[in-house]
């Protein structure tokens, strides 16, 4: 009794690769979601590309980060050295 989980699993994982291989794992899954109330339809919207397109940002010197009150201190010392 203690290995029944292990062959459980074992079974399980086995019907669950034949049904795939034979391509009715789906059909299978989506009848029991229906019998237990789960299932939602699949999403047959199609895509389309946005309006518009922003181009990436580029990278910038890292000063922009910071606030304003040190970019002046930081400045400030660039111009005494």
């Amino acid at each position: 009794m203690n290995n029944a989980w292990f062959y459980f699993h074992c079974v399980l994982a086995l019907v669950i690769l034949v049904k795939d291989y034979n391509g009715t794992l789906e059909e299978s899954l989506n009848n029991f979601e229906k019998k237990i109330g789960f299932y939602t339809e699949p999403d047959t919207t199609e895509y389309e590309a946005p309006p518009f397109y922003i181009p990436p940002i580029e990278e910038v010197d890292s000063t922009w980060i910071l606030p304003d009150s040190l970019k002046i201190k930081r400045e400030e010392n660039e111009n005494r050295n």
